[in-house]
């Protein structure tokens, strides 16, 4: 009889069972998680997997070496996604396995993105406590929170509306709320023909986005400035004329300052760029009973909005918005499998 079978007549087969599955639910669905998804972004922010996909294969003592880290420290980190085949191993060099490629080139955008809420979590309980309050005593990574929605943007939205430039020949496109530039300069690699102009608030994230844009050779089809996106009509002196402009899930950080904040920007557009076409792209927000019946992403992005002073609504509520804010013309594709919006009003 094998130790795993005396073992369940010991402990009897009704607590074996149970013990089994609150260890599948528990540490294999849930708890284990948390150990992949911290080793991932500490390997990321530390440039290893940069490093791997640059030359193929890594390392670790010179690596650690190189960039002054505790080498013990980076050898188990290595080794435990090398057990879970996300590395590869060869003696001290590792390199990436199909599910690494993955996770640094598809899904990078995520975990760049929870990484900018990590410390609203941190704080969890002192939050629920009332002890923190986010805003006060705490913030999200902003530079973290642009970097991924970016690279998680340009799978699906940016091709949207490039598509959208594209069949209309729209030539001068502006971005609202645009960080460091990542759509717009998509954007002109993707079409030759186009200038694109982006305002964002942070001026970090504008200098950052017009180095990017230098070293990508946009320097003079890429402007960014500092401006408030609630406030475009100063804008105006600058650019004067352009085609079409977008939004990419920016107006539901507006929206919890309540409904007349977001009519307000909405109508500054229109004000300083009468009858130009703005696409918006927002979550529908959608409910406990449909996120339980279709469970998936959105149940952590909903939370970590909820916790961050950030207003996700549905799509009705969008659509009587954009009416308020002056817009006659509405079209809409909902985009129910990323539970999604994409409105053009004009």
């Amino acid at each position: 009889m094998t130790e795993l079978l005396k073992t369940i007549r010991t402990i009897g087969w009704r607590q074996a069972w149970d013990l089994y599955r609150g260890y599948r639910l528990g540490w294999v669905g849930i708890l284990s998680g948390y150990f992949t998804t911290r080793t991932l972004q500490t390997l990321f922010n530390v440039g290893l997997f940069d490093e791997i996909k640059a030359r193929g294969s890594v390392d670790v003592d010179a690596f650690a070496a190189e960039k002054n880290l505790d080498r013990d420290i980076l050898r188990s980190l290595c080794d435990s996604l090398y057990s879970l085949s996300i590395l590869k191993r060869e003696g001290n060099r590792y390199s990436l396995e199909d599910k690494g490629r993955l996770l640094n080139d598809v899904a990078r955008g995520w975990f760049e993105g929870v990484y900018g809420y990590e410390g609203v979590f941190h704080e969890l309980e002192s939050l629920l406590r009332k002890e923190k309050e986010f805003g006060r005593d705490l913030t999200r990574r902003g530079d973290f929170v642009a970097r991924g929605s970016g690279e998680m943007e340009k799978w699906i939205f940016f091709p949207m509306v490039a598509e959208v430039v594209k069949r209309n020949h729209f030539r001068k496109v502006l971005d609202l709320g645009c960080g460091e530039g990542t759509f717009l300069r998509s954007l002109c690699q993707s079409d030759p023909e186009v200038r694109a102009y982006g305002v964002d608030l942070a001026p970090d994230a504008i200098a950052e986005g017009m180095e990017r844009a230098r070293a990508a050779g946009l320097q003079d089809r890429v402007q960014l400035f500092v401006e408030d996106i609630s406030k475009l009509e100063k804008l105006r002196s600058r650019v004067a004329e352009i085609d079409l402009a977008t939004v990419f899930f920016v107006l539901h950080e507006v929206l919890f300052r309540g409904a007349d904040a977001t009519i307000e920007l909405l109508r500054s557009f229109r004000n300083a760029y009468p009858g130009v076409p703005l696409v918006v792209f927002e979550v529908v927000r959608p409910s406990a009973e449909e996120m339980r019946k279709r469970p998936g992403m959105a149940i952590q992005y909903v939370l970590q909005h909820d916790l961050t002073h950030q207003k996700l609504v549905g799509l009705e509520e969008w659509k009587e918005l954009f009416r308020q804010a002056g817009f006659s013309r509405i079209d809409q594709r909902h985009l129910r499998f990323t539970r999604t919006a994409m409105f053009t009003v004009s």
